[in-house]
């Protein structure tokens, strides 16, 4: 919950990570990216520069786990994107809107002169 300069507060959306779990996300990010990168220069070193791996079931355990790690990172990057878009359109918002309760009255009132003209017009 923030308070806006004119004392009113504001809660943020849901979809927000708080600041803790956003650095979580991006250290998790970068790991992964440091993981993955070591994981294909292994694979390269046996695959590529050996030509023949004395025990293919070691490439294949590092392709599996090649997947899994880009696959998380992925879904990382995903909700990191949506955190950073619904944070973007958060602050996209008006400065100058009314507090809830004014809006509401305001909507109450309009309403109440639009029935107003209509029973005028029957």
């Amino acid at each position: 919950m923030k308070r806006q300069p004119n004392g009113r507060e504001w809660i943020a959306p849901d979809s927000l990570l708080t600041e803790k779990q956003e650095k979580i996300i991006r250290t998790q990010i970068r790991r992964n990216s440091h993981l993955i990168g070591l994981l294909i220069q292994k694979i390269d070193l046996l695959a590529n520069r050996e030509k023949c791996p004395k025990d293919a079931n070691t490439v294949v355990r590092f392709r599996k786990q090649l997947a899994i790690e880009i696959e998380e990172n992925d879904n990382f990057r995903k909700v990191f994107w949506k955190h950073l878009q619904v944070k973007e359109s958060w602050r996209k918002l008006p400065e100058d809107l009314p507090d809830p309760l004014t809006f509401l009255v305001e909507r109450i009132r309009s309403r109440q002169k639009a029935l107003i003209a209509q029973l005028c017009m029957k």
